[in-house]
């Protein structure tokens, strides 16, 4: 399956359009109020204007509050107004500031003052600045979502393998991800494509950073040690563990716990259907029968097929995370129930 990949100013023009409408707003709790309307939606009203609540917002409001979000989502719309004015209130008498971050006229996060800014263009214009980048690496996939960025850069050249006889080629690479309203951390980990069927591989985080007293000097610094670390070490250790992967026979039960938990961790109930059906295509086209390669590329195949790309980065780390380590540890899945 042929790599395509993706212009470096179609994913910068794409973070400028996100960017437009875009405002933050340090205001003191005291001059903050919360409306609900009568079909339930939350409105923020701060001395900048109204805005209404997203989801994120929504949750990072009840835990300042100390509110928990489940049982107010249950209430009526009159009774979530009277706990949110109330618990407001108490809130208030303490003093303090809240960071409103916003788009057009929408509240997009409710963070504290603390909270270190370190916007997509922030995280793009480091990554331009690597030599690397852009020269040994290229955009492959991009996303966008209301709560996080996902990139993934893949080396533009294959490595070359032979797995069970056969010549197989992969591009290593990095996944990274970043949230401008407290969602995650800003995030590098290794991943691997292979080129033959396009599935892509997540390896665990290989750097991480809070979103607190970030200095973007220091953070160029780590995530380039980061990149290369990812790209050199990283990367063609997942490779030698999918290989490895052909020769692990599943243990009884196994395939079913772990399509139970990848569909509990998506929240899809139907994944548990398409992982079964991408399992058997696996078997059939590569003949590697009932083991765990077969397993991690039936999740890798389905998780390039859902929408969100949250759920996309999580399927597809999960995979990784069940592929064998160099200590000979067995993934917690694989333990037999009862052990």
């Amino acid at each position: 399956m042929a790599v395509s990949f993706l212009p470096f100013d179609a994913v910068k023009n794409a973070i400028a359009l996100d960017d437009a409408q875009k405002a933050d707003y340090l205001v003191p709790l005291s001059d903050l109020e919360l409306e609900v309307g009568e079909k339930g939606a939350w409105l923020c009203l701060c001395p900048f204007g109204t805005f209404s609540v997203s989801p994120i917002a929504q949750g990072q409001i009840c835990q300042k509050l100390g509110l928990p979000l489940s049982y107010l989502r249950r209430c009526p719309p009159w009774l979530q107004r009277q706990n949110l004015s109330f618990w407001l209130s108490r809130r208030q008498r303490k003093g303090g500031k809240v960071l409103l971050r916003t788009k057009g006229e929408v509240l997009r996060a409710f963070l504290s003052p603390s909270f270190s800014p370190f916007d997509h263009r922030d995280l793009l214009a480091v990554l331009e600045s690597i030599p690397s980048v852009g020269e040994n690496l290229l955009p492959f996939q991009f996303a966008l979502t209301e709560t996080s960025l996902h990139l993934s850069l893949l080396a533009p050249e294959p490595f070359e393998v032979t797995w069970d006889g056969q010549r197989e080629k992969l591009h290593f690479g990095v996944y990274l991800r970043n949230s401008e309203v407290g969602f995650a951390k800003v995030a590098l980990s290794a991943c691997l494509h292979r080129h033959a069927c396009g599935n892509l591989f997540v390896s665990e985080t290989v750097f991480a950073k809070v979103h607190l007293w970030i200095d973007k000097k220091a953070i160029k610094e780590r995530l380039s040690s980061a990149l290369e670390r990812a790209v050199s070490l990283t990367a063609p250790k997942v490779a030698e563990a999918l290989m490895a992967s052909l020769s692990i026979s599943l243990p009884s039960g196994a395939k079913e716990r772990v399509f139970q938990h990848a569909a509990k961790m998506a929240g899809q109930k139907a994944l548990k259907d398409l992982l079964a059906l991408e399992y058997e295509r696996e078997k059939e086209t590569s003949g590697s029968g009932e083991t765990l390669f077969t397993l991690v590329q039936a999740l890798a195949r389905a998780a390039s097929q859902l929408p969100d790309a949250e759920t996309r980065f999580s399927l597809s780390r999960f995979a990784t995370s069940l592929l064998p380590k160099g200590n000979g540890e067995v993934p917690f899945l694989f333990v037999p129930s009862g052990r």
